[in-house]
């Protein structure tokens, strides 16, 4: 699968792996979006919504309980989910856009760390 982008084209191969994590991306990007018009609407903290960011950042090996890992994962979540429309083409390229961002952390990440 191709991604355009402004900045070059990448592509992902999909794996059952990162199918796993793009789906885990996708319904919490889906579910953030959700809440996030709930809460504009005044329905604050709501018991019932899932929270899939364990279980993305363990998908991805990037759970190193770090502030830093999950303020930019948190960061990432929140700007993709605002920007899909209802219809699944644009809900899957909000998801692969967060799933590079987020692999591109983990590498950031991993060379500050001098691995």
């Amino acid at each position: 699968m191709y991604m355009n982008s402004k900045k070059r084209p990448y592509r992902v191969i999909l794996t059952r792996e990162n199918q796993l994590s793009l789906h885990l991306i996708r319904e919490e990007l889906k579910s953030r979006k959700f809440f996030g018009a709930l809460q504009d609407m005044g329905l604050d903290d709501c018991y019932f919504q899932p929270h899939l960011d364990t279980l993305i950042l363990q998908s991805l090996n990037m759970d190193d309980d770090t502030d830093e890992t999950f303020d930019a994962y948190y960061e990432i979540m929140e700007r993709r989910s605002k920007k899909i429309d209802i219809d699944n083409d644009s809900i899957m390229r909000q998801a692969l856009k967060a799933y590079k961002e987020l692999l591109d952390q983990k590498r950031r990440h991993a060379i500050k760390k001098g691995r």
